[in-house]
């Protein structure tokens, strides 16, 4: 049976990026894992913060893919000048937020032009990996399976130890 992770990821992807994805979820499930994102294989009757919540109790571990969703060509942030900004979806940043509140192991993918909030290095208790996700054979590099092998062993010992837990709880009145 597959171990049920939550994959934060955009709706919404750019058709340059969808090979790179698809080779993902494979990858994923190669490893017998079984992505969920909300509006992709889970579909919300409430509000979508509230489906997220719920979704997310069900899920052992949980991975965050920053895909491009808004480039800003000019601006400011902070009374600094930018110029072709680009940013993932803000839901990446409130998912993440969740997963690291629930103790979820987390593994964080950008694409090398997207920044700001969870990926920046430091924000987070995990690594951050910074990849060309247009690059269809993203999924296959060598540090990147081998830290989804690592964050896979993480995600099967949580659900190790909340079975035990579970088994060890005394009954409730």
């Amino acid at each position: 049976m597959s171990t049920s992770i939550f994959l934060s990821r955009p709706t919404w992807i750019a058709p340059a990026f969808q090979p790179g994805l698809d080779a993902f979820i494979r990858l994923l499930e190669s490893h017998d894992l079984r992505p969920r994102t909300l509006g992709a294989t889970d579909y919300p009757s409430r509000a979508p913060l509230d489906e997220v919540i719920e979704l997310m109790a069900d899920c052992a571990g949980a991975v965050v893919l920053g895909l491009p969703q808004i480039t800003i060509a000019t601006g400011t942030v902070k009374d600094r000048s930018v110029a072709n900004l680009s940013l993932g979806t803000e839901w990446n940043h409130i998912e993440a937020a969740l997963a690291y509140a629930r103790n979820l192991p987390l593994l964080v993918v950008h694409h090398e032009d997207v920044s700001r909030g969870i990926f920046d290095r430091g924000t987070l208790n995990c690594f951050v990996y910074v990849r060309d996700l247009a690059d269809p054979t993203w999924p296959s590099a060598v540090d990147l399976t081998g830290a989804l092998t690592k964050w896979r062993s993480h995600v099967a010992a949580g659900l190790v130890r909340s079975e035990a837990k579970a088994d060890a709880a005394p009954p409730r009145p």
